[in-house]
């Protein structure tokens, strides 16, 4: 499953894209928006892979100056994803373990 979420986080494009993650309480959702210059208004945005949220089973801070998560699922697979708002990640996954604690 981590596989498919890392993928999911960073999408192959031929424009820009940024990437969300839409939350709910059943599940997470990636959405990409095209990333265009300021001169053009209109951004082509797309739905992309939905994941249970009950697959998410922990959330694990790094050991590191960047704003990087670790996402642990049901079937034993973890990964790693930045994020731009660690406070507001913080807020959605309150159970965040920290960097000193282990891997669940």
């Amino acid at each position: 499953m981590a596989g498919q979420w890392l993928a999911a986080g960073q999408p192959c494009a031929e424009t820009g894209v940024i990437t969300f993650v839409a939350l709910t309480e059943l599940h997470l959702r990636f959405v990409y928006v095209q990333n265009v210059r300021r001169s053009q208004t209109d951004r082509a945005v797309e739905a992309g892979a939905c994941f249970p949220r009950a697959a998410l089973t922990w959330t694990r801070r790094r050991n590191s100056a960047r704003k990087e998560f670790q996402f642990g699922f049901t079937d034993g697979s973890w990964g790693t994803l930045l994020v731009p708002q660690e406070q507001e990640f913080l807020t959605m996954f309150p159970g965040t373990l920290t960097h000193k604690e282990r891997i669940p």
